[in-house]
């Protein structure tokens, strides 16, 4: 018995330093990868739902312009499902850039729940990038 709760141990932490040592994610699997400049350009067309993962203090100092706040300890299924339709909805995922791992997480939590492969983007850069790029936040 101690065994089991000794290597059950060591497995939960061996996952804890692995998801909070890397940052983002170089890419989730099904979802597409996007920088500042693509970005941008689905910022303004029709159909795509940004949402801003981070808090809700970061997002009221400047977000992409028509982002919809979504704390990611609120992320779930029908909250997601309240912004973006799971059918024909595609949402933009991002944080505050390649030092979070949040937009990655979210971005794989919407596949697992089923929204459609090739509509979930993921902005990995986030907003450092966007604000570095020169893009105009909203306030």
């Amino acid at each position: 018995m101690r065994k089991i709760q000794l290597m059950s141990m060591v497995v939960m932490l061996v996952g804890f330093t692995q998801v909070w040592a890397g940052g983002a994610p170089g890419k989730v699997i099904g979802a597409t990868t996007t920088n500042s400049y693509l970005a941008y350009k689905l910022s303004s067309q029709d159909g795509f739902v940004f949402i801003d993962l981070r808090p809700i203090e970061e997002y009221n100092q400047g977000h992409v312009p028509g982002a919809k706040h979504l704390d990611y300890n609120d992320l779930t299924e029908t909250s997601l499902a309240a912004l973006v339709d799971k059918k024909s909805g595609r949402v933009v995922f991002y944080c505050s850039g390649v030092n979070s791992e949040l937009a990655g997480w979210a971005s794989q939590k919407a596949l697992d729940w089923g929204w459609q492969n090739g509509f979930i983007f993921y902005y990995r850069t986030g907003m450092n990038e966007w604000i570095t790029s020169g893009l105009t936040a909203e306030k």
